[in-house]
């Protein structure tokens, strides 16, 4: 996957749509989660998809959703610590915390019909939404 991902990057591609990535051997999904990872970290974009869930990745940047969205969505730091994150138009919401990738505080928030955006300053952030 990776190798792919390099070539498309090598050509000129920004947005990554990785699809079958989350099933079968547990290795395959870890890696699949760090190419994310580093997808963002080189300023591209990648979505894990399967049947029900998106995984993306954001390093020092802002993801909105749309005020259709629904359903739950979890924020987990992917470094070692996720500094400034701000959760807005969630049920819960963050103004400026930290996150830590052994501490998982970001599970299961709920979009409530309002625009919303999940923001990190300084860090990486794994975002899992609903795919419908």
């Amino acid at each position: 996957m990776l190798a792919a991902i390099r070539e498309g990057i090598n050509v000129g591609y920004s947005d990554f749509y990785l699809y079958c990535g989350t099933g079968g051997r547990i290795d395959h999904t870890i890696a699949n989660l760090q190419a994310l990872s580093f997808l963002s970290e080189n300023g591209k974009q990648g979505f894990l998809v399967d049947n029900e869930s998106i995984i993306t990745a954001i390093t020092n940047r802002k993801i909105t959703f749309d005020s259709i969205q629904s359903g739950y969505v979890s924020v987990f730091s992917y470094s070692s610590k996720a500094e400034g994150v701000c959760l807005q138009g969630l049920k819960y919401e963050l103004d400026k915390a930290v996150l830590t990738n052994t501490f998982p505080i970001g599970v299961s928030n709920e979009f409530i019909g309002k625009e919303s955006s999940i923001s990190v300053d300084n860090g990486i952030l794994l975002i899992v939404f609903p795919r419908k």
